[in-house]
């Protein structure tokens, strides 16, 4: 009983909460440095081997030819070198120049390197820089009255980023819901020998059979410095979400995926439900201008970030089942209450279908916009605050 008492109290501020919350203290820069040594995070605050990322220096390069010459500096002087965007939303330590020292290695941040995206309408075609963000890119190629098939859910990724490790979101229709297997076309700097300035600027075309390995290649073939992607005419998308009985889920999951272009499956298998989402385009004369701001990767209140994880490990010492199944059905009954982030008119949920453009639906991450000025409120994760924390 006490444990129900405290999640009712618990509910109601995040309720409130929620819908008066704008903005959060953005997340921390992944890179830190001081006078001898930087060290490179990633948004959790712990790689999976619970080490720092320690590296000698650090280069924003601003143009294809700084990086070019970034990449030069590490062949001619034999350093280790990785390239990080300014999100670092990876859990592996994939970024991390060297895992023996920071001596020999060089980091490069393409943070800076986000000026370019160009549209070409004609051969529906976009091409950004490698440091851009996922979601400039999305508001760039929506303003053309065009759309990005596919992106992942979480939209705090650099377009280089976002394809060298494979990020996806949901489709088994057309090309797929992949984003590297939208790529028709990149630029890779690689190195070279000392008639080449040690290193060089290769363009991988979409009949270049080097196209496969290098888009998806997790920073090991070279440098991404360029990303082009096939686009598609504007459209938007009509969603309901669906909290059912999981009984049927493995003979379901086939026709659903053929049903629905961008549907999805939840699976809460300690509450025998299963979410399923009804997800198709819709055509852009369709009335609705509703959002996907998925409640996850909203601002919390810090308060209530750090009272869950609190909870968590207090049910998790005490072995308290009761505990950890009313936090669980507290959460499940949230999300279906508010459409797990949907607003029909960008500001609440009222109800479904909620239909929007592909634009606004496919990805989210409000969290990510905020000033410094406001500090009651962040991404839930973030380390600062021992907020949510992923143990892998």
């Amino acid at each position: 009983m006490y444990y129900f008492r405290w999640l009712l109290g618990f509910l109601h501020l995040l309720v409130w909460g929620s819908i008066i919350l704008v903005h959060a203290i953005p997340p921390p820069d992944p890179v830190q440095c001081n006078r001898t040594i930087c060290t490179l995070s990633n948004s959790y605050g712990a790689w999976g081997d619970r080490k720092d990322c320690s590296v000698k220096s650090v280069v924003y390069p601003t143009t294809e030819e700084e990086l070019r010459s970034a990449v030069a500096h590490a062949n001619k002087n034999k350093l280790k070198v990785k390239v990080v965007s300014q999100f670092s939303h990876t859990i592996p330590k994939l970024a991390c120049p060297s895992s023996l020292g920071h001596h020999d290695s060089l980091l490069i941040s393409t943070a800076k390197y986000d000026s370019s995206i160009e549209i070409d309408s004609v051969n529906l075609a976009v091409t950004a820089d490698a440091g851009v963000a996922l979601r400039d890119v999305i508001d760039k190629v929506e303003e053309a009255g065009l759309s990005l098939a596919a992106a992942p859910y979480w939209e705090g990724v650099s377009v280089a980023g976002m394809i060298s490790t494979g990020a996806h979101g949901s489709s088994w229709w057309g090309k797929g819901g992949a984003v590297h297997d939208h790529v028709i076309g990149l630029s890779m700097i690689v190195p070279g020998n000392e008639s080449e300035g040690y290193a060089k600027v290769k363009q991988i075309g979409a009949q270049d059979q080097l196209l496969n390995a290098a888009k998806v290649s997790l920073g090991i073939l070279g440098v991404i410095s360029k990303v082009k992607l096939s686009l598609e005419r504007g459209f938007k998308r009509s969603i309901t979400y669906n909290f059912t009985n999981d009984s049927s889920i493995e003979n379901n999951f086939m026709e659903h995926g053929k049903k629905y272009e961008f549907g999805d499956i939840t699976w809460y298998p300690s509450k025998h439900t299963a979410v399923y989402r009804y997800d198709s385009r819709v055509p852009m004369e369709t009335p609705g201008d509703g959002i996907n701001d998925f409640l996850g990767f909203q601002s919390n209140e810090i308060l209530i970030s750090k009272s869950v994880r609190a909870s968590e490990k207090l049910f998790e010492s005490t072995k308290s089942v009761n505990g950890e199944c009313t936090l669980a059905d507290t959460t499940l009954w949230y999300k279906k209450q508010i459409g797990n982030g949907l607003k029909n008119n960008g500001q609440i949920f009222t109800g479904y279908p909620v239909v929007g453009r592909q634009g606004k639906r496919q990805t989210s991450g409000s969290c990510l916009y905020s000033p410094k000025t406001r500090i009651d409120a962040s991404c839930a994760w973030d380390p600062r605050i021992k907020g949510l924390f992923f143990y892998e």
